[in-house]
């Protein structure tokens, strides 16, 4: 394979996406990618800001315009894009990337734009798809940059770094790989944590003794820096130690630790900006709603960015007009306007507010849920901080990062806050030249210094790992099982460390799911694989259920094969990805089975699955014996080869069944019929014998697995049926499209 040329750095961000490259070799600087967009319908234009924003043009608008994806029918991603918001917002998509940490929605079903009436179903995409878009944004503007360099200069030979917020858990960045797999992206993508990536824009262009150093009054060693990077959508701390040392230039460091997930950012601001400017633009006459509402908050978006853009006087006032739409309630256009005061008053007050180091966020069920999406329940970043450091080390110097904190007055307050809470020890304000583009830069800066085998950032996972297992049964009925919370992965573990887990026994039933609840923690610093804790609300986060199902050989055979005794073994892997495996330690049986996050919401989710799978399914009645015999005549029937005398229709294989069930199948209950669809779904690939085979394949798998739901672990076999979707069907005539279309129906 080609030496790659170039360390491409991507900040993937809620408002604004960058690209920056440097070259593998040599000491140039980063360069940024300018990015083709369309900014109106009929002309392009160039930028270094990408707009994570969609739109989908109308069909009036699209045989009007003279740009190729909008006469398509496609999503136009960036300037337009984000224009469109305060025009056609029902046809627009923004902060995609919020929802990839929403873990109580799936994350790969289509539903935006959130609440659209204007665009059908079947053109609403998933927020991994309109993710995996603005990544593909991202390589074609590479390419179209570098098409005439010849192949070395292909985006998919180049070292590739993604940006995501510290903050996001392990099923958040796994839903990021998927969208950048999804987008073309080569298989070896890393993703760094977006405050590192900053910390190493910063390490490139400072002199770490005579910008922080010096700069201390003490002369300790070990120093304590804290980056705060607020966004569009989210905020993220993160901690790091640096230790000077004496025959070096640059310094050893750590990430110590990271901040809880917290969806506040710019677009709260927005919001709330949009709170206090409605009155003064409808009066008292009720609320706006809808698309009215959403159009108000794209153009208090854009007013807030002009406003902090540059500084002024505090009675400076901005306007803000409301276009009207028809009779409804703002018939005619608003204006309003907002001064820096009342801007400022905004953000000191409600999102920077003064506290003590002792406070603590507000914690209720009433949390702002715009556009579907769960903010934080307390919207004061200062209060989030304080429970952050509780308990940490002091902290020396701050560099700040983010659209939101443009303000220096913002900056100052949060380092007057923590000199504050250390009893008045100041802390240095360390320059961010470029807040714009730092992450992007300093991503493309990390995949050299890998390269390059440089002087890197000691960062182990962010969290600790922990899965909820209950260990036995009640003794009395009235009791209730309690579970038992074992670390399966200890905070700070490095890539591809592993951790076996001995302490707790477990037995897992064969050919059943086996699920078990994930939570993470960004505390419990000291905790080692295997350590039993417990439960604590404020400090346990809930990733998707881990799943797998145990599936062997030898227990389709044996009968009396029932269960199997494994073992956990757990790590992150070269990415820094979470991988946990149920490992067999019976001697007969030598498999592992890989766990993987349920990333759909689970409307009818078995919480009882996590430790014995199969005690919330519901039993067959029949015996295991008869039911392996069943499974094997299935198999059977669809190994004959289509020449054989005896030819294979459903008709004739649901009477065999019924024969060796002994009962007809309307008394087949469901764990009988759930039970035979592994041996249905182990002969998809024998529907290519003959249209007899297929035709009685999609009768016995739509009989089996109807309606789809409401069986333990139906999610699982409707993923698995979706392959077919993939092969597509091997014979095309009237009767197997009939089926076909029968098939989707139930």
């Amino acid at each position: 394979m080609t030496t790659p040329r170039f360390s491409i750095g991507i900040d993937l961000g809620t408002t604004n996406c960058a690209l920056a490259f440097v070259p593998l070799e040599g000491k140039a600087r980063t360069e940024l990618l300018a990015i083709p967009q369309w900014e109106t319908l009929s002309a392009t234009t160039e930028s270094s800001i990408l707009p994570s924003f969609l739109y989908l043009p109308n069909d009036t608008v699209a045989v009007q315009t003279e740009g190729e994806p909008a006469r398509n029918m496609q999503w136009v991603v960036g300037r337009l894009a984000r224009k469109k918001a305060g025009e056609s917002s029902s046809r627009v998509i923004h902060s995609a990337k919020s929802w990839l940490c929403h873990h109580t929605s799936d994350r790969t079903a289509r539903f935006l734009p959130w609440g659209s009436e204007d665009i059908d179903g079947s053109n609403k995409i998933s927020p991994v798809g309109a993710s995996a878009l603005i990544l593909t944004e991202l390589k074609r503007g590479w390419n179209r940059r570098f098409a005439d360099r010849g192949p070395d200069f292909d985006f998919d030979r180049q070292e590739i770094t993604v940006t995501v917020p510290a903050s996001f858990d392990a099923a958040a960045q796994a839903l990021t790989l998927m969208a950048a797999q999804k987008a073309g992206f080569p298989e070896a993508i890393r993703l760094l944590e977006e405050p590192q990536a900053t910390f190493y824009l910063w390490l490139e262009e400072h002199n770490f003794s005579a910008s922080l150093v010096d700069r201390l009054s003490d002369d300790c060693s070990i120093h304590h820096l804290l980056v705060v990077d607020i966004g569009g959508g989210t905020t993220d701390f993160s901690l790091f130690e640096l230790r000077s040392r004496s025959c070096a230039s640059s310094p050893e460091i750590k990430r110590e630790a990271v901040g809880d997930h917290l969806l506040l950012g710019g677009d709260n601001v927005d919001l709330a900006i949009a709170r206090l400017l409605e009155p003064r633009l409808i009066g008292e006459r009720g609320a706006l709603s809808g698309p009215t509402w959403d159009d108000l908050v794209a153009r208090c978006r854009d007013l807030k960015e002009t406003m902090l853009s540059v500084e002024g006087p505090s009675e400076e006032a901005f306007s803000l007009s409301l276009p009207g739409r028809g009779s409804s309630l703002v018939a005619g256009s608003r204006t309003a306007q907002l001064t820096r005061a009342e801007l400022q008053k905004v953000l000191l007050d409600g999102f920077f507010p003064e506290c003590s180091a002792q406070a603590r966020p507000y914690r209720t069920q009433a949390a702002l849920k715009e556009w579907g999406l769960p903010y934080a329940s307390d919207g004061a970043i200062t209060r989030h901080l304080a429970e952050f450091l509780r308990g940490r080390p002091r902290i020396d110097a701050i560099l700040f990062n983010g659209g939101t904190l443009q303000p220096r007055v913002l900056r100052q307050r949060i380092c007057q806050q923590v000199a504050n809470w250390q009893d008045g020890v100041a802390v240095l304000e360390l320059e961010n030249d470029d807040p714009e583009f730092s992450v992007a830069r300093g991503a493309a800066l990390f995949g050299r210094s890998l390269h390059c085998r440089t002087n890197s950032i000691d960062a182990g996972t962010a969290r600790a790992v922990f899965l909820e297992l209950f260990r036995g049964r009640p003794l009395e009925p009235q009791e209730t099982a309690r579970p038992s919370y074992i670390c399966v992965l200890p905070r700070g573990a490095s890539s591809g460390a592993r951790f076996k887990i001995t302490g707790v026994p477990l037995e897992l039933q064969v050919n059943r799911p086996a699920r078990f609840q994930a939570y993470d923690s960004s505390r419990h610093e000291g905790c080692k694989a295997g350590d039993i804790v417990d439960w604590s609300e404020e400090e346990f986060h809930p990733l998707p259920a881990l799943q797998t199902v145990i599936r062997t050989a030898d227990a389709e055979s044996n009968p009396s094969f029932d269960t199997i005794p494994v073992t956990l073994l757990a790590g992150a892997n070269e990415l820094g990805l979470l991988q946990v495996s149920c490992v067999s330690v019976d001697p007969r049986v030598r498999q592992s089975w890989p766990l993987e996050f349920s990333l759909r919401r689970h409307e009818h989710d078995d919480q009882s699955l996590r430790l014995a799978p199969a005690s919330g399914a519901v039993e067959p009645n029949v015996t295991a014996t008869v039911l392996a015999a069943a499974k094997t005549h299935v198999k059977h029937r669809f190994d004959r080869s289509a020449n054989q005398r005896a030819s294979i229709t459903a008709t004739r294989l649901l009477r065999e069944l019924e024969q060796i069930i002994g009962m007809s199948k309307s008394e087949w209950n469901a764990g009988v019929v759930r039970s035979l669809w592994p041996a249905v779904e182990s002969c998809m690939a024998q529907r290519a014998v003959s249209a007899d085979h297929e035709e009685t394949w999609l009768i016995l798998a739509g009989y089996l697995l109807r309606p789809g739901f409401g069986a333990a672990a139906d999610d699982l076999r409707i993923d698995s049926l979706w392959r077919l979707r993939d092969f597509g069907l091997c014979f095309v005539g009237k009767r197997i499209k009939s089926q076909e279309y029968i098939f989707g129906e139930e």
